[in-house]
């Protein structure tokens, strides 16, 4: 995937309501077509040690945003469905894309590793012209914790540039008064990511930002 892509969340959806909302303005309205099922994974692990510590790496200290991870922390992103794309961003700071057998050596690594927190999204991938949305309920557990959107346009990859589209393109498919976290101060740089030029470790990062 190329371009420049924002992802948000709607907290206070309805669920399939609201789901079925944005897929009726996004085929009627912007006559996008629907191109089948989308989901997503975000897994937090948490372990005992302290890899910045133990590798004696200097890093500069940060502040902690909401969903900032501790360096005893990792995530796995997994995004897809057929073609599912795996990432894991270790110690709050490195992004990495890995193969698709992370997930079970993570899992057999229990006296390391320890699953904390699974987030699923599933709904649907929409297409237009010159940009893909993602749109799908969020489950925490068993329990329901909004919607999250995902727009990737497509012609620039870089986000400050593709700012105004966004929400203009934003405020065509969703309610007035809908409450939206945009998180749009994400500082990709804390993760080793050029902030001018967007890539799918950058779209994996903003989801853990969330």
């Amino acid at each position: 995937m190329t371009g420049s892509t924002w992802v948000l969340w709607w907290k206070d959806a309805q669920g399939t309501a609201s789901l079925g909302l944005l897929q009726e303005r996004l085929l009627r309205g912007l006559r996008a077509s629907l191109k089948g099922r989308w989901s997503m994974d975000t897994k937090l692990f948490h372990s005992p040690y302290n890899f910045v510590q133990h590798q004696n790496i200097k890093v500069p200290p940060l502040t902690a945003p909401r969903g900032t991870a501790s360096d005893q922390s990792m995530y796995l992103v997994v995004r897809g469905s057929s073609r599912r794309q795996f990432y894991v961003m270790a110690s709050n700071r490195v992004v990495v894309e890995a193969e698709p057998e992370m997930e079970s050596i993570v899992l057999r690594l229990k006296n390391l590793w320890t699953p904390r927190q699974t987030a699923r999204v599933e709904g649907y991938t929409y297409e237009g012209d010159d940009w893909i949305i993602r749109t799908g309920n969020m489950m925490v557990g068993t329990s329901y914790k909004g919607l999250i959107i995902e727009i990737n346009y497509l012609p620039c990859s870089n986000p400050e540039q593709t700012r105004g589209l966004m929400l203009e393109l934003l405020m065509m498919i969703l309610p007035e008064d809908a409450q939206v976290d945009a998180n749009h101060g994400v500082d990709y740089r804390r993760a080793g990511l050029d902030p001018t030029s967007m890539t799918d470790r950058h779209t994996a990062y903003h989801v853990t930002r969330l």
